[in-house]
């Protein structure tokens, strides 16, 4: 444990108050602005292992502290990326179905994804959040040259009428199960899109989700 313990990077460069302050404001407007794009502060990490998109990382340094618990799903669950949130994050790791947030690679659909916790009817507040690394974000029905392409036309609080999103290196079925999650709501779980780019975007459990 000492041998590995000791070839993990402890990341410096997040500022725990100017990124943490900058990263929060953006993650809070992608919530209460579904579809909207804000752009996560750059913090050139030196060491993310595979599983793991960079801007991810911010995230979750903003959100988890040692009270807050973070997972990954299947896909990622190597030791080495866990042990490296383990040391960047002081936050402690947890099963999918109790942790409050979990990473997902957004290539290919994970069935953790059905096994994040939506919260109670007392407490839904307490559902977890999904963190879904993609290859790229785009307002609108933008198409991505070469590139395969999810189209999420989003509404609900928030939304004037209707905001497309267009999500590239995603597996629709995390939109369809967005899509049929919503019949829980007031349960159900949040979610942030992100790319390696440092865009994110926000779906609320309140938010009605088609796929295009």
């Amino acid at each position: 444990m000492c041998a590995e313990a000791a070839t993990v990077v402890r990341e410096a460069a997040f500022h725990e108050v100017r990124d943490s302050q900058a990263a929060f404001r953006a993650l809070l407007d992608v919530l209460s602005r579904p579809g909207e794009l804000r752009q996560l502060p750059d913090c050139g990490y030196r060491a993310v292992p595979p599983g793991l998109c960079s801007p991810a990382l911010t995230i979750l340094k903003t959100l988890c502290d040692h009270r807050v618990s973070f997972s990954v799903g299947s896909q990622g669950r190597e030791t080495e990326l866990v042990r490296y949130l383990e040391v960047n994050l002081a936050a402690p790791f947890k099963p999918v179905p109790e942790a409050d947030y979990v990473v997902f690679d957004g290539k290919s659909f994970d069935e953790d994804f059905h096994r994040m916790n939506v919260g109670s009817a007392e407490f839904p507040e307490n559902a977890a959040t999904a963190v879904v690394c993609v290859s790229g974000l785009a307002g609108g029905d933008v198409a991505a040259p070469g590139q395969p392409s999810c189209t999420l036309v989003l509404a609900g609080p928030g939304i004037a009428d209707r905001s497309v999103l267009t999500v590239v290196g995603l597996d629709p079925r995390y939109g369809e199960a967005r899509r049929a999650g919503y019949a829980r709501y007031p349960l159900g779980t949040d979610l942030f899109f992100v790319d390696p780019a440092g865009r994110v975007a926000g779906l609320p459990r309140s938010c009605r989700v088609e796929v295009t």
